[in-house]
C-alpha cells in the first residue's frame, strides 16, 4: 500500500480518504474496481475517484449527485448519405438545384453538429470512400478513426471514431464481411473505469433476420468485453408500436438496453419525404444504439445529456446551407453509464 490522503470526488465534492495501491494482482484490481463503481449519493457509498483508489472513510455533508457520473461515455450514430447514392437516387437532401452532389456544404453542417456534441464514440454509415480522409482530418487529432469499406457496395462504408480522452490509446479494430456488407468494430478500455468496451457498427438492409443474426454474432465474437455497444442504421423501426423490440436476444452475456426518444425530441429519425408510402428505404426511427453490460458483473444504464439532445434536434432540422436536413437521416445519440451489478462483491474477486 502506498500513501493516503483526503481528496474530493469530482462529481459531488464528497471528501473521502484515498488509499493508493500498486495493483499487481488481477483479483486485487477487481476488488478496487468494485469500490470505484460505488454510486455517489448522500445516503449511499462514497463515489470512487482516482484510478486504483479504494474508498475507506466518511464524507462531508453533500447533496445528492446530479448529472452524469464519470463512469459514462457518449455515443453518436449518424448516416451521412454518401454522394454517389444521393446523385444516383436524386435524394432530396443530397443534391443541389443542378442535380449534383452538395456534400461539401452538407458536411460542414454535420461537422458542426458532431463537433459541438464531442461524442466519445462516433459511428457513421454511408461514408463515401473518397471523403474519408477529409472527414478524419476534420474530426481532428483528438480522435482515432478507422474506415471499413463494403465489398459489394463500391462507393461507401462505415467509420468508427474514438475520442482519446475517454479511452486508452491502444485500440483493437475488428471487421467482418457479410455477403459484401462490412461490419466494423473496435475493442477499447474506458479510461476512468478500466472497463473493457466493444463497439460495433453496421448498415443493415432492414427485415433481414440472417443479417441481424450475423451482426449480433459479430458483436459477440470471442472477447473479454465488459460492455458491448451496437450501433447501426438498421433500416427498421424497432419501436413502431410504442414498445421497443430489441433485435438481439438476451443471453448469458447479458441483455441489451436502449431508449426511445423522450418528449420534445423528434420521434422519427428520417425526414418527412422519407416517410411517404412509396419509399422503399427504412421509414420511422431506424437508427439505434443498444448497450449491454456483461452479466453478472456489470450493468449499464442509458441516458441522454444536453449535448446529445442538441445533436438530435439540430440534425433533424433544416440547415442554413441547403434549407433541408444535412442528411436523409438524423443523428442518434445517447450516453452509457457503466455500473457494478447488484451482486456480491466477491464476484469481482473471482474475475
Amino acid at each position: 500500500l502506498g500513501s493516503q490522503g483526503l481528496i474530493r470526488c469530482g462529481a459531488c465534492s464528497t471528501q473521502v480518504l484515498l488509499v493508493c495501491a500498486v495493483v499487481t494482482s488481477t483479483r486485487l484490481r477487481a476488488l478496487l474496481m468494485w469500490a470505484r463503481w460505488a454510486r455517489c449519493a448522500a445516503a449511499g457509498a462514497p463515489a470512487a475517484v482516482a484510478a486504483g483508489g479504494f474508498l475507506t472513510t466518511s464524507r462531508l455533508p453533500a447533496a445528492r449527485c446530479e448529472g452524469p457520473l464519470p463512469t459514462s461515455f457518449s455515443v453518436g450514430c449518424y448516416n451521412v448519405l454518401c454522394s454517389t447514392y444521393a446523385v444516383k437516387w436524386k435524394e432530396q437532401q443530397g443534391v443541389g438545384p443542378d442535380g449534383l452532389s452538395n456534400w461539401l456544404v452538407r458536411w460542414r453542417a454535420m461537422r458542426e453538429i458532431i463537433g459541438q456534441a464531442q461524442f466519445d464514440v462516433l459511428c457513421m454509415q454511408e461514408v463515401e470512400h473518397t471523403d474519408v480522409d477529409s472527414i478524419v482530418a476534420d474530426l481532428g487529432t483528438n480522435y482515432q478513426a478507422r474506415y471499413f469499406k463494403h465489398k459489394k457496395r463500391p462507393p461507401d462504408g462505415v467509420l468508427i471514431a474514438v475520442r482519446n480522452g475517454a479511452f486508452e490509446s491502444s485500440l483493437t479494430w475488428q471487421e467482418c464481411d457479410n455477403g459484401g456488407v462490412t461490419f466494423g468494430g473496435v475493442d477499447l478500455v474506458h479510461r476512468s473505469t478500466r472497463a473493457r468496451v466493444r463497439v460495433v457498427t453496421g448498415h443493415m438492409r432492414g427485415g433481414k433476420l440472417e443479417q441481424l443474426k450475423a451482426f449480433g454474432d459479430f458483436a459477440d465474437q470471442p472477447s473479454k468485453a465488459d460492455v458491448t455497444i451496437v450501433t447501426a442504421d438498421f433500416n427498421e423501426d424497432f419501436g413502431a408500436n410504442g414498445d421497443i423490440r430489441c433485435p438481439f436476444a438476451s443471453s448469458e452475456a447479458g441483455k441489451y438496453v436502449t431508449m426511445q426518444r423522450e418528449e420534445g425530441l423528434p420521434q422519427l429519425s428520417r425526414p418527412p419525404n422519407k416517410q411517404a408510402e412509396d419509399q422503399k428505404s427504412g421509414e420511422g426511427k431506424v437508427d439505434w444504439i443498444f448497450a449491454r453490460g456483461r452479466s453478472p458483473v456489470f450493468d449499464v444504464e442509458v441516458f441522454r445529456d444536453d449535448a446529445s439532445r442538441r445533436a438530435i434536434l439540430e440534425s433533424h432540422a433544416p440547415c442554413q446551407a441547403t434549407g433541408d436536413w444535412p442528411s436523409d437521416h438524423g443523428c442518434e445519440a445517447l450516453s452509457v453509464r457503466i455500473c457494478s451489478a447488484k451482486s456480491a462483491w466477491w464476484k469481482f474477486w473471482e474475475r
